[in-house]
């Protein structure tokens, strides 16, 4: 008999959720599986920041960005294939607790219940990750576990300046996100710090935290125009204050940062807050607000690095493996940085009345971008103002066991171009563009 839990995903009030964890689940599975070619369907899961206000490019309708159960936080992120729930600080009203399993990837069963993505890995790591995937996460988290999560964060304003000590991350600022947004905007991201910054005048801004009007972090660095359509990694120890612009985004299965700066748009943050998410292992609690030791373990050279930009941008070129006749295929991510292959992401915009058999190595996450058509026999569809609480179809997840059976054949249905954008996790390629070579 199916376990059902009494709480709720936020989003989902009227579905009912699995415990996958007392049994079942590898039968779920099998059932998943066999609904869709091996096809798995994942939920919408959003999620708000208190330091943040909606873009309102998530595509939701006008009432479903600010839920009334959110103390006047609004949704302003789009969570994908994450296995663990994230912290945002947010409280659900109803239960005076953090929503439900905030974030956290959910996988639609056939009968129209939800189960975690994160259950049905462990049900059978193999059949959904595939061996290589399963081994590498194990090496990295002890556990078989989709180890990249991909979200969508969209903001009215930048968000504040800010580091990952461990983490690192890829962008996709593209125009399916971000319509209307011309190539010659003026939405700037800042990144590291000018050659010119000395060590004396960074410490100075960060001890004047909280002590004037502004500790002027950002005043210390160059600003970029991101370029629409092309893909962008930022690796771990470089501050960056991400563009106002709707920003797809793949990073390493955790979620740490440091707040470098005391005043956004969006109100002031107080010393305890930059620090809240840092985890022990990568910044000591009792090292907390010492300057003078976060100046000393700071990466001078990585943030001043004159050839930072041309390191680092991504120029979308043509993947030829998978494209075709009425197929256009591109990677936005790609290659190596930090030592190795670290994520990567591909488009793929198939033509009405256009098929392809799509068969990468490993498997991958997608989520949709434009018109209508199927992957297997999962129909998928692009939607406009969505309601908070209604299903979606589109984002899924292309397990091992579709590409054991020789992959998932793509259909667009529709009258309009089939766009899909597919998220890889670390090493999934045999070879992609650019490998080991400089951009």
């Amino acid at each position: 008999m199916v376990s059902i839990l009494a709480d709720k995903l936020h989003e989902y009030p009227q579905q009912d959720v699995i415990d996958g964890t007392v049994g079942g689940a590898d039968s779920i599975l099998d059932d998943c599986l066999n609904e869709n070619d091996g096809v798995l369907q994942l939920t919408h899961r959003y999620a708000g920041r208190t330091f943040c206000s909606p873009g309102k490019r998530l595509r939701l309708d006008a009432k479903s960005y600010y839920p009334d159960y959110m103390n006047g936080t609004g949704l302003d992120e789009l969570w994908m294939g994450c296995t663990v729930p994230i912290v945002t600080g947010v409280i659900d009203t109803r239960t005076n607790k953090a929503p439900f399993r905030e974030g956290e990837s959910h996988v639609l069963t056939p009968n129209g219940q939800f189960i975690s993505l994160q259950d049905l890995i462990t049900a059978n790591p193999e059949a959904v990750m595939g061996e290589k995937v399963t081994a590498f996460a194990k090496s990295l988290f002890g556990t078989p576990t989709w180890p990249i999560v991909s979200k969508k964060f969209d903001n009215l304003n930048p968000i504040p300046h800010h580091l990952h000590w461990s983490k690192w991350e890829v962008y996709d600022i593209n125009s399916f996100d971000n319509p209307g947004v011309s190539p010659s905007h003026y939405h700037t991201t800042a990144m590291g710090l000018y050659p010119f910054v000395s060590k004396d005048d960074f410490l100075a801004c960060m001890k004047s935290w909280g002590q004037g009007e502004y500790n002027g972090v950002r005043h210390l660095s160059p600003h970029v125009m991101m370029q629409i359509d092309n893909g962008f990694v930022m690796p771990n120890g470089v501050l960056h204050s991400p563009t106002d612009l709707c920003t797809h985004e793949l990073h390493v299965t955790m979620d740490e940062h440091f707040l470098a700066e005391d005043l956004t748009l969006d109100g002031r943050i107080g010393a305890a807050d930059a620090f809240y998410a840092c985890r022990e292992e990568d910044y000591p609690k009792d090292r907390h607000e010492d300057w003078e030791y976060l100046v000393e373990k700071f990466d001078f050279e990585a943030n001043q690095d004159p050839d930072f930009v041309q390191k680092n941008r991504r120029p979308a070129i043509t993947a030829e493996e998978f494209a075709g006749d009425g197929v256009d295929a591109k990677w936005i991510v790609y290659g190596d940085f930090l030592g190795d292959q670290k994520a990567s992401i591909l488009r793929l915009t198939v033509q009405p009345g256009g098929k392809t058999q799509f068969c990468p190595e490993t498997p991958t996450l997608f989520h949709t971008n434009g018109g209508s058509g199927r992957v297997g026999k999962l129909k998928v569809q692009y939607h406009q103002d969505m309601i908070l609480g209604e299903i979606y179809p589109e984002i899924g997840f292309i397990t091992q066991a579709a590409i054991t059976s020789g992959g998932v054949e793509i259909e667009n249905t529709g009258s309009e171009p089939l766009v899909l954008t597919f998220d890889f996790p670390q090493n999934a390629h045999s070879k992609t563009p650019g490998a080991g070579v400089k951009i």
